[in-house]
């Protein structure tokens, strides 16, 4: 089969061409045999007989088949194709394919139904350009105004934030509409400084921090409102290298009504707040600091108050900084009011005087022992640890003494006096009067007497465990298994 449109040859029984979806059924019935054949025919292709004169109605079976489409009773051949061409002029065609012209036909009324036909094509094809043209313009519109709601919402964060009343949201917006949020770092805090006076513009402080690098730093901004937007800028950066920053509140054991917020200090307006910055892997016994700020937004100067000491743990786990006080003079106003917000948070614990004085007993009696250390200093340490020992001694008393045994000898050989021995001990008397005692089982050196005392001059056996040493002031027996001792 061909297509009576476009001249395509199309599958077999097809009802639409294939290729410019013209209808194929418009047929009519041959006046001579009754079959079913298309509308242009001059002659039959079924009986071959010519189709050019009236002809009868076709049969009811035919008439079903061709619905609505069969010729009427009277009509002429050439009303017959007319009627089939306006009914296939109704039918749905390819709206983009120009129909082409039957140069066969050359019926005046045949080239007014093509070019009704190409007419309508025409307009049909325009309407839908015009539709594409509105549709696409309609996207593009929406596309567009998507994007200026978009960048609508992007300028006008901080206003979104600002009507929640929540300046860290608006810190935070704006930061990253102004691209200065690439650093990822935390935001800390941020308070707002309303003013009456209308000239002075309102403004934000805040702060952000980062810990988890290998300079960990905080940055101070100042937002100042510009009309319906901030104008955001970066006061300053300090840097804590080898330290770990933490800025919130349970880590501070502090009210968040007290830290941080706006302050007034000779009738300026700060921004206080706090943060800890604690050695990297600081732990119970290690050291921490808690820092104190005040920061001027105007001025973008930044005054601090730092608590440094030992880290200990509180009843309820949390840990705070044991200190005698803060590291800074505590001269001008501004240290001062920070020296007195520090009593409002928990993790500074400031040393009494009396601690103070108790833990400088308790370094220096440290110190000294740490000094007494080693086999030099055996007869200091004796001294030392025997002083009230000799004093009952004097007055008669027999006492246990305090030796201290060593590995290695405590005596200068070529020093010695004098020298004792017997199956378990080894007693040697220096040239200096000191008397020591060597345990053979033990293989310890320990003393026995320092000449500090009064220097001894001679030694000897009395008995098997017991050591008599005469001094200027009298004699002392010692027993060396009980380590006992008592005047003659």
């Amino acid at each position: 089969m061909r297509c009576q449109h476009c001249g395509h040859e199309v599958p077999e029984g097809s009802v639409f061409c294939n290729k410019c979806g013209y209808r194929m059924s418009n047929d009519m019935a041959c006046p001579h045999c009754g079959k079913q054949i298309p509308a242009t025919s001059v002659f039959c292709p079924a009986c071959g007989k010519a189709v050019d004169q009236e002809v009868e109605p076709p049969t009811p079976a035919s008439a079903t088949r061709v619905a609505n489409r069969t010729p009427q009773q009277g009509q002429t051949y050439n009303e017959q194709r007319r009627a089939a061409q306006q009914q296939a002029a109704r039918q749905p065609v390819n709206a983009w394919q120009q129909p082409e012209r039957d140069d066969d036909d050359d019926d005046d009324d045949d080239n007014e139904g093509g070019r009704s036909n190409y007419n309508r094509n025409l307009i049909i094809g325009a309407v839908l350009v015009v539709l594409a043209i509105a549709l696409l313009s309609m996207l593009r519109h929406c596309n567009s105004q998507e994007n200026d709601r978009l960048e609508a919402r992007a300028d006008s964060a901080a206003l979104v934030a600002d009507s929640s009343q929540d300046p860290m949201a608006v810190l935070t917006a704006e930061l990253s509409r102004n691209s200065l949020s690439e650093d990822k770092a935390y935001t800390g805090c941020a308070v707002r400084f309303d003013s009456t006076d209308p000239d002075t513009p309102e403004r934000i402080a805040g702060v952000t921090y980062k810990d988890d690098t290998d300079r960990p730093f905080i940055k101070l901004y100042t937002l100042t409102r510009d009309g319906s937007q901030w104008k955001t800028e970066l006061g300053q950066t300090k840097y804590y290298d080898g330290r770990i920053i933490s800025m919130d509140n349970s880590s501070l054991i502090a009210d968040a009504m007290y830290v941080p917020r706006a302050v007034t200090v000779d009738g300026k307006q700060y921004l206080y707040f706090a943060f800890l910055n604690h050695l990297k892997g600081a732990g119970e016994g290690k050291n921490g600091r808690v820092t104190l700020a005040l920061y001027d937004p105007e001025a973008k100067k930044l005054t601090t108050l730092t608590y440094d000491g030992q880290i200990r743990s509180r009843t309820d786990g949390r840990q705070y900084v044991y200190t005698r006080g803060p590291l800074e003079s505590t001269s001008g106003s501004e240290r001062r009011f920070l020296q007195q917000e520090a009593a409002n948070i928990g993790a500074i614990r400031v040393a009494t005087q009396e601690e103070i004085d108790a833990e400088e007993e308790a370094k220096a009696k440290e110190e000294e022992e740490k000094a007494l250390e080693g086999e030099e200093n055996a007869d200091a340490k004796w001294d030392h640890d025997n002083a009230e020992n000799m004093d009952k001694l004097k007055q008669g008393e027999e006492v246990k003494m305090k030796p201290t045994q060593y590995d290695k000898p405590i005596i200068n050989m070529k020093e010695i006096k004098d020298k004792l021995e017997n199956d378990r001990y080894l007693v040697f008397l220096d040239t200096k009067g000191s008397v020591v005692g060597f345990n053979k089982s033990t293989r310890k050196y320990f003393t026995i007497y320092a000449g500090k005392n009064g220097t001894a001059s001679g030694i000897s056996f009395n008995g098997d465990n017991s050591v008599l040493i005469k001094t200027a002031g009298g004699s002392i027996t010692y027993d060396l298994v009980h380590d006992r001792a008592k005047t003659n």
